[in-house]
Formats: structure tokens, sequence, C-alpha cells
């Protein structure tokens, strides 16, 4: 299998970044002609709907907490020598993701996970075990080292 396009997701959280670093340093071994885009989602719906209610002039935190986080993942990847393209999307996180690598046909896509315990996976799931679940592409999963490094 030829890979020639990442998809990497990211919220700013320290196992996205492991994610975004994982996602470039591997862009940059694939060698000119791979490409890395970046996704964040706006996920209104864990809003409480009393939160998501302001005045049309009132800032979206959300968007610019995504427009940040991609920021930074554009950053990571130009200290890796890749210039990452950028995606901001809104909607139920996995299903935008998905979209997103069908509509580039991306090769893999790259998620940080997070810890949680097993009641929480349980209850809430997660939205990386979404993606292995529902996708059709490999996914690689980065954890974050506590040092917020790479394992």
């Amino acid at each position: 299998m030829s890979m020639r396009t990442v998809l990497v997701a990211t919220d700013g959280s320290p196992a996205a970044a492991a994610a975004v670093r994982a996602a470039a340093d591997l862009t940059a071994s694939l060698g000119p002609q791979a490409r890395l885009e970046v996704v964040a989602v706006v996920d209104y719906i864990e809003v409480p709907a009393a939160l998501a209610r302001h005045p049309a002039s009132a800032p979206d935190l959300l968007a610019e907490e995504a427009d940040a986080a991609l920021a930074a993942a554009r950053e990571v990847a130009a200290a890796f020598g890749v210039d990452a393209r950028t995606h901001q999307r809104a909607g139920d996180t996995v299903e935008a993701i998905l979209a997103l690598a069908n509509e580039l046909g991306a090769d893999l896509l790259v998620a940080g996970a997070r810890g949680r315990g097993r009641l929480a996976r349980f209850v809430l799931g997660s939205v990386v075990e979404r993606l292995v679940r529902t996708g059709r592409l490999p996914v690689l999963v980065v954890r974050a080292a506590k040092t917020g490094r790479t394992r």
C-alpha cells in the first residue's frame, strides 16, 4: 500500500499534539509527494444548550479553539519540514473526520488517545474507538507520554 495522504485529527489536547508530531514525522519520511492534512472538528452537540445560544456578535469560542489547534499543528508540521493543509469542520467528530478522509482520499488516519477509565469508555465511547470501528482506513493511535512526548 502506497501512502500519500495522512490525515491527523487535533483538538489541541496533549494527546492530539502527540498525534500531530507523529503524523508530521511520518509524512516527512514518506517523501515529497506525501501530504499532511490536519482537521479540527467543532462538535456543538457536546455543548450544553444554554451555552450554545449566544448573540451573533459573540465570539465562537469553540471555533477559535479549533483555529488555535490548527495553527499549532501547522507550526509542528513546519518544524518537520512539512507543509500541512488544515481543515475546520463542524458536526459529529467521527463523521466529520471520516467524511473529510473520504473527500481527500486519505490513506491513513492519525489520532491521539486519551486515557479514560473503563466505565467512561463504556458509557461514552471514544473518538478513536469509533474511528477504528467504523472507518475503512487504517488508524494510527498515538499516546502522549507523561512528559508530553510521543511513546
